[in-house]
C-alpha cells in the first residue's frame, strides 16, 4: 500500500511539475505580445493625443485676459453669474476671457491716530465682507 501511494504521488508531481512546462523564447514572447496588441481595439493602441475626429470642434481657445470692474456694488445673494468670488486685489490680475466673478469688499479700521487725531498711522488687518462685493468680468 505504501508503495502504491508513493508511486501516484510521484507520478503525480512528475505530471505537474516540469514534464509540461515549455521553455518560451524571446521571440516567441514578442510575436504572441505583438498577436495580443493587434487583436485590440484601434482607440486601445492611441499612443498619440485626440484625433481629428475627438478635438473640440470650436476654435475659441484659452484666451488670457485681465479682471475689470462692471458697474456698482451688489450683494452675493443676487450675484447670478458673478457668483463667483474673487479676492479683494483680483483687479488687473490675469485670467481668462469671459469669466464672471465678484469682487469681494474688504475694510480696516484704524488703530492708531496721530497726536492732531486727523491721520491714521495704523491700520488693522484688513476684514473681508463675503455679503458684498463689485462685479468684475475677464476682458
Amino acid at each position: 500500500m505504501k508503495k502504491t501511494l508513493l508511486l501516484s504521488a510521484l507520478l503525480i508531481s512528475a505530471m505537474s511539475g516540469a514534464a509540461f512546462a515549455e521553455k518560451v523564447t524571446y521571440e516567441q514572447a514578442l510575436n504572441d505580445s505583438n498577436a495580443y496588441l493587434d487583436s485590440l481595439p484601434q482607440h486601445d493602441k492611441a499612443t498619440e493625443g485626440l484625433g481629428p475626429d475627438e478635438a473640440n470642434p470650436s476654435t475659441r481657445k484659452n484666451q488670457m485676459g485681465t479682471w475689470q470692474k462692471q458697474g456698482g456694488s451688489t450683494s452675493s445673494a443676487n450675484a447670478g453669474d458673478y457668483s463667483s468670488l474673487l479676492a479683494p486685489d483680483a483687479l488687473g490680475k490675469s485670467c481668462v476671457k469671459g469669466d464672471k466673478g465678484l469682487i469681494v469688499n474688504s475694510e480696516s479700521e484704524c488703530q492708531r491716530w496721530n497726536s492732531g487725531g486727523w491721520m491714521c498711522q495704523e491700520w488693522s488687518a484688513p476684514e473681508i465682507d463675503m455679503s458684498k462685493g463689485q462685479k468684475a468680468e475677464c476682458k
